[in-house]
């Protein structure tokens, strides 16, 4: 019979051998709707912080570039501005350019601008990463005017509503992520269960697994919230999931009767 639900795992996980046992051998199904469940509640704090500290940047930081961005028109695929050109769009702290406009041919890249950005008569170039750019063509442009009210406008609609944006992606993201996570050390911990003469099926060590990994996730959720960086995390979130699914087989097995007999009508738990 099934002894623990799901909301004594976030605890229990950390220590309790008849939680684990009770999940090997009487929960049903896989444990990812419960994975799922934790991992939506563990990124309600980074995205919280996430729409903080945009909505922070928006207000205060922000407002110091767009008071510098010219109007820029384009026709017909063509930009083209009123002011002196090259004309730098520069960072309010250091002075450096951030932007560079120019329509006339002069600066035609970004090592020759020297910024993060340039915009050209008919394409804009930003640089993603240390060696990748990204290029927009204005070619199917007809008719288009960019100005410091309209990006504020934008600005305005994507504080409101990016957090909505963002939170169901990366909670999607990381469940898919989580879940391979999941089936390889169920796999691995095929080879765990032999070790100790443990007859296991896959499906319980998915459960198992799940719940292994319950512990990694809190500590992760709650340093990241704190801001508290941890070298090498990735590695000793691993030797803790092993740990805590050798811990799990270990407790499963002393639920096992003498006679070696397999406990039948465990399949887990939705």
């Amino acid at each position: 019979m099934k002894r623990y639900s799901i909301i004594h795992v976030p605890v229990l996980s950390f220590f309790s051998k008849p939680l684990y046992r009770d999940v090997c051998a009487h929960w049903k199904g896989t444990g990812l709707a419960y994975l799922l469940l934790l991992l939506a509640l563990c990124w309600v704090p980074p995205i919280v912080r996430m729409h903080r500290d945009l909505a922070r940047f928006i207000d205060n930081e922000l407002p110091k570039i767009i008071v510098q961005i010219p109007v820029i028109t384009i026709v017909e695929g063509n930009a083209s501005i009123e002011e002196p050109q090259p004309y730098y769009i520069r960072d309010p702290k250091t002075g450096k350019a951030v932007v560079v406009i120019d329509t006339t041919g002069t600066i035609t890249s970004l090592a020759d601008a020297d910024a993060m950005g340039l915009v050209t008569r008919t394409e804009a170039i930003f640089q993603k990463n240390k060696i990748e750019t990204r290029t927009f063509s204005f070619k199917e442009i007809k008719n288009f005017t960019l100005n410091a009210d309209r990006i504020t406008s934008w600005l305005s609609v994507a504080k409101q509503y990016v957090a909505l944006v963002v939170y169901p992606l990366a909670l999607g993201g990381a469940f898919v992520s989580r879940t391979l996570q999941v089936l390889l050390y169920a796999a691995i911990g095929l080879l765990l269960a032999s070790w100790c003469k443990s007859r296991r099926t896959y499906s319980e060590l998915i459960r198992l697994s799940v719940i292994a990994l319950t512990p990694c996730i809190i500590v992760k959720t709650v340093l990241a919230t704190a801001q508290v960086h941890v070298p090498r995390a990735g590695l000793l979130y691993f030797l803790a999931a092993m740990g805590y699914l050798w811990f799990g087989i270990k407790a499963a097995a002393a639920d096992v009767p003498p006679s070696g007999a397999f406990v039948e009508g465990a399949e887990g738990f939705e």
